[in-house]
């Protein structure tokens, strides 16, 4: 071996038992800052919300009589960042949510004050329907009394209709420098004068953060291991093996996932039945993790061989990279796709159509029959370091949230199975 690669070797090999012997004291300093400031602890990520919760959630906040206390703060806080006079106490406020309009349709918030009546349509997700704001925009216009009609969009799509009459608040990011709801309650967060609102629109913010931004949040609890690295690198003779750990992060986080997928597998075939193989509808993409979820809508699959073409137990990212994962039964329903996109559907779908009752706690669209948010959404290498930090023994397989997305594998595959023999 090259001298100067057998010295880089060497070095490596130092480093890694120097910072093994660490490892008992970071660990122990990351369970004390977890004991005493439950770094990680949010409703947002055990309840994972849906649109609906996420409009209880808007409507609390924007309605001054709402259990936070804080009276006017956050609607005059939306009402300024979109340019409409802020209210006095002495105003008359009343918040109503699903509110029917005459087209049998539901305006998510509405908020009527003296001067104005305001809807709020929360669309995080789902597309527009035909003429969804334009007939929004036609109900509040239809009991003015004086007042005027105000159509806040809040979603990061653009409006489809009334767009030039809808005030369009994203959630997260705008390139046309628009105010957004986390630019809103972040500039508000210093004046929320109670504990219990203020830790809860930290959370609220968390959670856009992640969900809507893309964003990799750090926790308190990480930092005594990254002060350690920083401290080593700082050392010059310690760099290049830091730095040898760095080149293979990739290869590192490809392994991970992998070994995810590897324990799914295993899992399913054991206790289901083992003739369950690894699958992906798109022929060009291997049946693994890493190649999936790189991927925005790849589902990384289980099934058997006897199961209907396109029916999977699978996983899958919502957006590019490994992030917004969910997990469930992928069974497309022909009847509901695009003619383009009707050779992807499955066979089976009308036998698995109400899994949502046989399995509880899952959601469905035309693709899923029944899935689920991940409460970790984001698979990134930070997600992947994390589990291997967190294992009691180092392997992936026994870190609690996989072997918890194991058995809900199980559960799935068995149901599927039940389902399908009948």
């Amino acid at each position: 071996m090259d001298d100067r690669y057998a010295g880089n070797f060497q070095a490596l090999a130092n480093y890694l038992d120097d910072f093994t012997k660490m490892l008992p004291r970071l660990v122990a300093m990351r369970e004390g800052i977890d004991l005493y400031g439950a770094t990680t602890f949010s409703p947002f990520s055990i309840f994972n919300p849906d649109e609906n919760t996420l409009s209880r959630v808007i409507a609390e906040l924007f309605d001054p009589g709402g259990s936070h206390g804080q009276g006017l703060l956050f609607l005059n806080g939306l009402l300024s960042a979109i340019g409409i006079p802020r209210l006095n106490r002495l105003d008359t406020v009343k918040v109503r949510r699903e509110v029917l309009t005459r087209a049998k349709r539901r305006i998510d918030v509405v908020i009527e004050t003296s001067r104005y009546v305001i809807g709020v349509e929360n669309k995080p997700w789902a597309a527009q329907q035909k003429n969804q704001l334009g007939d929004y925009l036609d109900e509040l216009k239809a009991d003015l009394r004086g007042r005027k009609p105000v159509l806040i969009f809040l979603s990061d799509q653009q409006a489809q209709t009334a767009g030039e009459e809808t005030i369009r608040v994203p959630y997260y990011y705008s390139e046309e420098k628009e105010a957004t709801l986390h630019s809103i309650l972040k500039s508000l967060k210093g004046e929320i004068k109670a504990s219990a609102p203020k830790t809860f629109v930290e959370d609220f913010l968390r959670y856009i953060e992640i969900e809507f931004g893309g964003e990799y949040v750090d926790t308190p609890a990480n930092k005594p291991f990254i002060d350690a690295v920083n401290a080593e690198f700082d050392d010059l003779q310690r760099r290049k093996a830091i730095a040898s750990v760095l080149l293979s992060q990739e290869t590192l986080h490809i392994r991970i996932l992998d070994e995810i997928g590897d324990h799914l597998l295993s899992e399913v075939c054991e206790k289901v039945n083992p003739d369950f193989e690894a699958s992906c509808p798109f022929e060009d993409i291997k049946p693994k993790v890493s190649d999936c979820l790189w991927q925005k809508w790849t589902p990384y699959g289980l099934r058997r061989p006897s199961w209907p073409t396109n029916c999977h137990v699978a996983i899958e990212a919502g957006t590019d990279w490994v992030d917004g994962i969910i997990f469930g039964v992928r069974c497309p329903d022909r009847s509901k796709l695009p003619e383009q996109y009707r050779h992807y559907a499955s066979p089976g779908r009308k036998t698995l159509e109400n899994m949502v009752v046989s399995i509880p706690g899952g959601k469905k669209t035309i693709y899923w029959p029944w899935y689920k948010h991940l409460a970790e959404r984001y698979w990134g290498q930070e997600f992947c370091a994390r589990l291997v930090i967190e294992s009691p023994t180092g392997a992936v397989k026994d870190h609690p949230e996989i072997q918890d997305l194991a058995s809900q594998f199980v559960e799935m595959a068995t149901e599927v199975d039940r389902l399908l023999a009948v």
